[in-house]
């Protein structure tokens, strides 16, 4: 089942890339890609989670454009209409849902640059279904009154594109909501410090690091809470 799929929603289809662990179900991850479009990091980064037992899906909202430059990059994601994308992806989400291999727990977003824009706002938008989101080095303006999901940041202390004073403001803005927040920034990385298909911006280390908070954490969100109750004594 892993792979590329097809995610009809209505009228419309969207494509995708899934992952699915070898237990056969996990609790679901959306995947959100940056500006560059659905490029084989993303499905390396799907079968990844999925061996650490969760489904992973990454909707392509580029309709299988990807970008080599980041003028190609910047045309790819001026052309999107927020409101018909914002539709589709929680159209995915809840085919992610449905999913008899995710089962009946909360899913979770996860985010990378551009990706933050929509792992933020699914949050918001479907408190009662994401139970978690995890945004690389990406920020989206928003109230996030009605989330309930815990959120987890990776950011990096020299990246221009997203500076300190406003990951601090909306690192404020979602502890005031009561959300658990946990906002981390990495010394001496900048932007893409996560994508091994950005060599000049990847950083082994920071990538290993936020990598292995996140799966701690999306367990700790999404699988601990659900786990059963030891049987009682006496």
């Amino acid at each position: 089942m892993d792979g590329p799929v097809k995610i009809v929603i209505g009228p419309d289809s969207l494509g995708a890339y899934l992952a699915v662990p070898k237990s056969g179900r996990g609790p679901g991850v959306m995947v959100l890609h940056s500006w560059w479009g659905l490029t084989p990091f993303y499905g390396a980064l799907c079968q990844r989670l999925a061996a650490m037992g969760f489904v992973a899906l990454a909707p392509d909202y580029f309709d299988g454009a990807t970008a080599r430059t980041a003028i190609e990059a910047r045309r790819l994601r001026d052309a999107l209409d927020d409101d018909f994308v914002g539709r589709r992806l929680a159209g995915a989400a809840k085919h992610l849902q449905a999913y008899p291999e995710t089962g009946d727990k909360p899913m979770a977003t996860l985010g990378v640059s551009l990706g933050c824009r929509w792992a933020l706002a699914l949050a918001e938008a479907m408190p009662a279904d994401v139970g978690a989101s995890v945004i690389f080095y990406g920020l989206q303006r928003g109230q996030y009154r009605r989330s309930r999901a815990a959120f987890l940041g990776h950011f990096g202390k020299t990246d221009v594109l997203t500076p300190l004073a406003e990951i601090r403001a909306l690192e404020s803005k979602l502890k005031n909501t009561g959300c658990d927040v946990s906002f981390e920034v990495y010394d001496h990385v900048g932007h893409s410090f996560f994508e091994t298909d950005r060599p000049a911006q990847y950083d082994p280390a920071a990538a290993t690091l936020a990598w292995n908070r996140t799966v701690r954490f999306l367990r700790e969100k999404l699988i601990a809470p659900h786990a059963p109750e030891p049987p009682k004594r006496g």
